[in-house]
Protein backbone atom coordinates (compact mmCIF):
# COMPACT_ATOMS: atom_id res chain seq x y z
CA UNK A 1 0.00 0.00 0.00
CA UNK A 2 1.53 3.61 -0.65
CA UNK A 3 1.72 5.89 1.74
CA UNK A 4 -1.22 8.39 0.26
CA UNK A 5 -2.92 4.86 0.74
CA UNK A 6 -2.06 4.42 4.33
CA UNK A 7 -3.07 7.98 4.85
CA UNK A 8 -6.23 7.36 3.21
CA UNK A 9 -7.09 4.51 5.55
CA UNK A 10 -6.06 6.02 8.30
CA UNK A 11 -8.18 9.25 8.19
CA UNK A 12 -11.25 6.76 7.54
CA UNK A 13 -10.43 4.93 10.78
CA UNK A 14 -9.62 8.09 12.81
CA UNK A 15 -13.04 9.78 11.36
CA UNK A 16 -15.22 6.74 12.42
CA UNK A 17 -13.85 6.48 15.35
CA UNK A 18 -14.29 9.98 16.31
CA UNK A 19 -18.25 9.05 15.76
CA UNK A 20 -18.13 6.78 18.44
CA UNK A 21 -15.96 8.54 20.67
CA UNK A 22 -18.44 11.83 20.60
CA UNK A 23 -21.47 9.48 20.86
CA UNK A 24 -20.68 7.39 24.00
CA UNK A 25 -18.04 9.07 25.95
CA UNK A 26 -17.73 12.80 25.39
CA UNK A 27 -20.36 14.60 27.89
CA UNK A 28 -20.01 11.90 30.52
CA UNK A 29 -18.19 10.57 33.53
CA UNK A 30 -18.14 7.19 34.03
CA UNK A 31 -17.57 5.14 37.64
CA UNK A 32 -16.15 1.85 37.43
CA UNK A 33 -15.99 -0.13 40.84
CA UNK A 34 -13.78 -2.60 42.02
CA UNK A 35 -12.59 -4.11 45.54
CA UNK A 36 -15.13 -2.13 47.38
CA UNK A 37 -13.30 1.22 45.49
CA UNK A 38 -14.28 3.37 42.82
CA UNK A 39 -12.46 5.67 40.22
CA UNK A 40 -14.38 8.42 38.39
CA UNK A 41 -13.16 8.31 34.32
CA UNK A 42 -13.87 11.57 31.91
CA UNK A 43 -12.87 11.06 28.19
CA UNK A 44 -12.14 14.57 26.85
CA UNK A 45 -12.32 15.69 23.46
CA UNK A 46 -8.89 17.10 23.36
CA UNK A 47 -7.54 13.96 24.32
CA UNK A 48 -8.76 12.26 21.64
CA UNK A 49 -5.70 13.20 19.22
CA UNK A 50 -3.40 11.58 21.48
CA UNK A 51 -5.10 8.31 21.16
CA UNK A 52 -5.42 7.98 17.46
CA UNK A 53 -1.25 8.08 17.64
CA UNK A 54 -0.81 10.30 14.38
CA UNK A 55 1.32 13.59 14.03
CA UNK A 56 -0.53 16.81 13.24
CA UNK A 57 0.17 20.32 13.60
CA UNK A 58 -3.34 20.83 14.48
CA UNK A 59 -4.63 21.79 17.76
CA UNK A 60 -6.27 18.72 20.15
CA UNK A 61 -9.48 20.71 19.57
CA UNK A 62 -9.12 21.63 16.01
CA UNK A 63 -8.23 17.62 15.28
CA UNK A 64 -11.28 16.59 16.68
CA UNK A 65 -14.01 19.17 15.33
CA UNK A 66 -12.54 18.19 12.09
CA UNK A 67 -12.52 14.60 12.47
CA UNK A 68 -16.40 14.66 13.98
CA UNK A 69 -17.31 16.60 11.06
CA UNK A 70 -15.41 14.49 8.17
CA UNK A 71 -13.16 17.55 7.57
CA UNK A 72 -10.06 15.55 8.46
CA UNK A 73 -7.81 15.10 5.23
CA UNK A 74 -4.36 13.48 4.89
CA UNK A 75 -2.39 16.80 4.30
CA UNK A 76 -3.03 16.87 8.28
CA UNK A 77 -1.91 13.91 9.34
CA UNK A 78 2.26 12.54 9.48
CA UNK A 79 4.71 10.21 10.50
CA UNK A 80 7.62 10.60 12.10
CA UNK A 81 9.98 9.47 14.93
CA UNK A 82 7.72 10.64 17.45
CA UNK A 83 4.51 9.91 15.56
CA UNK A 84 5.56 6.55 13.81
CA UNK A 85 3.47 4.44 11.29
CA UNK A 86 3.29 1.21 12.64
CA UNK A 87 2.14 2.91 16.51
CA UNK A 88 -0.57 4.53 14.86
CA UNK A 89 -2.11 1.45 13.04
CA UNK A 90 -1.61 -0.42 16.33
CA UNK A 91 -3.44 1.97 18.16
CA UNK A 92 -5.85 2.83 15.20
CA UNK A 93 -6.64 -1.33 15.57
CA UNK A 94 -8.04 -0.75 18.44
CA UNK A 95 -9.44 2.74 18.45
CA UNK A 96 -12.90 2.07 17.07
CA UNK A 97 -13.53 -0.20 20.65
CA UNK A 98 -12.89 2.24 23.21
CA UNK A 99 -16.72 2.86 23.70
CA UNK A 100 -16.84 -0.83 23.76
CA UNK A 101 -14.14 -1.68 26.34
CA UNK A 102 -15.13 1.81 28.42
CA UNK A 103 -18.35 0.59 29.09
CA UNK A 104 -18.47 -3.69 29.14
CA UNK A 105 -16.16 -6.24 31.05
CA UNK A 106 -12.44 -5.29 32.11
CA UNK A 107 -10.02 -5.16 34.40
CA UNK A 108 -9.15 -2.28 36.41
CA UNK A 109 -5.09 -1.87 36.54
CA UNK A 110 -3.38 0.11 39.12
CA UNK A 111 -0.05 2.07 38.84
CA UNK A 112 1.14 1.71 35.83
CA UNK A 113 4.91 2.25 34.36
CA UNK A 114 5.53 2.84 30.93
CA UNK A 115 9.10 3.89 29.41
CA UNK A 116 7.59 7.75 28.66
CA UNK A 117 5.01 7.74 32.11
CA UNK A 118 3.35 6.48 34.87
CA UNK A 119 -0.24 6.85 35.21
CA UNK A 120 -2.46 6.18 38.81
CA UNK A 121 -5.22 3.57 36.79
CA UNK A 122 -5.99 2.30 33.66
CA UNK A 123 -8.85 -0.08 32.15
CA UNK A 124 -8.16 -2.84 29.96
CA UNK A 125 -10.11 -6.32 27.61
CA UNK A 126 -6.88 -7.82 27.76
CA UNK A 127 -6.44 -6.61 23.71
CA UNK A 128 -5.47 -2.97 24.47
CA UNK A 129 -5.26 -0.29 27.56
CA UNK A 130 -6.66 2.60 28.36
CA UNK A 131 -4.53 4.75 30.56
CA UNK A 132 -5.50 7.63 32.81
CA UNK A 133 -4.12 10.13 35.40
CA UNK A 134 -6.08 13.02 37.46
CA UNK A 135 -6.52 16.34 35.49
CA UNK A 136 -4.08 18.99 36.13
CA UNK A 137 -4.09 23.12 35.42
CA UNK A 138 -1.86 25.23 33.92
CA UNK A 139 0.84 24.90 36.83
CA UNK A 140 1.02 21.01 37.09
CA UNK A 141 -1.73 20.43 40.21
CA UNK A 142 -4.30 17.93 40.06
CA UNK A 143 -7.91 19.39 39.64
CA UNK A 144 -10.30 17.56 41.78
CA UNK A 145 -10.62 13.63 41.79
CA UNK A 146 -11.73 12.79 38.39
CA UNK A 147 -9.19 10.96 35.80
CA UNK A 148 -8.59 11.99 32.07
CA UNK A 149 -7.99 9.14 29.90
CA UNK A 150 -5.38 10.42 28.11
CA UNK A 151 -3.63 7.23 26.87
CA UNK A 152 -4.16 4.42 24.49
CA UNK A 153 -1.88 1.19 24.70
CA UNK A 154 -1.53 -2.12 21.95
CA UNK A 155 -1.67 -4.68 24.68
CA UNK A 156 -2.99 -5.14 28.69
CA UNK A 157 0.02 -3.55 30.48
CA UNK A 158 -0.79 -6.30 33.34
CA UNK A 159 3.07 -6.76 33.35
CA UNK A 160 3.60 -2.79 33.71
CA UNK A 161 0.82 -2.80 36.94
CA UNK A 162 1.05 -2.97 40.60
CA UNK A 163 -2.53 -4.32 40.68
CA UNK A 164 -5.29 -6.02 38.69
CA UNK A 165 -9.13 -5.81 39.62
CA UNK A 166 -11.98 -7.42 38.40
CA UNK A 167 -14.59 -4.27 37.60
CA UNK A 168 -18.16 -5.15 38.82
CA UNK A 169 -20.28 -2.50 37.74
CA UNK A 170 -20.03 0.13 35.51
CA UNK A 171 -22.19 3.68 36.07
CA UNK A 172 -22.31 6.36 33.41
CA UNK A 173 -24.19 10.10 34.11
CA UNK A 174 -24.10 13.29 32.04
CA UNK A 175 -21.16 15.39 33.14
CA UNK A 176 -24.18 18.34 34.02
CA UNK A 177 -25.68 15.91 36.87
CA UNK A 178 -24.98 15.72 40.06
CA UNK A 179 -25.30 11.84 40.57
CA UNK A 180 -25.47 8.17 38.50
CA UNK A 181 -28.02 7.45 37.17
CA UNK A 182 -27.53 4.92 34.84
CA UNK A 183 -25.86 1.32 34.84
CA UNK A 184 -24.33 0.27 31.98
CA UNK A 185 -22.35 -3.02 33.19
CA UNK A 186 -22.47 -4.86 36.23
CA UNK A 187 -20.54 -9.03 36.70
CA UNK A 188 -23.14 -11.71 36.41
CA UNK A 189 -21.83 -12.48 40.13
CA UNK A 190 -22.90 -9.70 41.89
CA UNK A 191 -26.26 -7.14 42.02
CA UNK A 192 -26.74 -3.54 43.20
CA UNK A 193 -26.92 -4.68 46.48
CA UNK A 194 -23.22 -5.36 46.86
CA UNK A 195 -22.02 -2.24 45.79
CA UNK A 196 -20.42 -0.57 48.92
CA UNK A 197 -22.12 2.63 50.62
CA UNK A 198 -19.52 4.92 49.50
CA UNK A 199 -20.62 4.05 46.18
CA UNK A 200 -24.17 3.97 46.44
CA UNK A 201 -24.35 7.63 47.87
CA UNK A 202 -22.83 8.88 45.06
CA UNK A 203 -26.35 6.75 42.87
CA UNK A 204 -29.42 8.51 42.03
CA UNK A 205 -32.62 7.13 43.45
CA UNK A 206 -33.77 6.88 39.75
CA UNK A 207 -30.95 4.46 38.32
CA UNK A 208 -31.48 3.03 35.15
CA UNK A 209 -30.17 -0.03 32.96
CA UNK A 210 -28.96 0.81 29.84
CA UNK A 211 -26.66 -0.95 27.05
CA UNK A 212 -24.06 1.36 25.39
Amino acid sequence: MSKKADKIQTIKKIKEAAILYKEFLVGRTFMYVFEGRYIEVMFKADSFRHLTGVGTNLSAQRFYSNAINKRLTTDQIFFNSSHPFELAQKKLKHICDIARMATSDCFVLESIETNTCTYKFGTTDLNFTLCMNPEHDIYGNPVGNILIVNSLRDGNCINKSSQVYDVTHIFAKPNNVKKYNILIYEDSDVTIKDVPKNVKNLLSGSLKKQNY
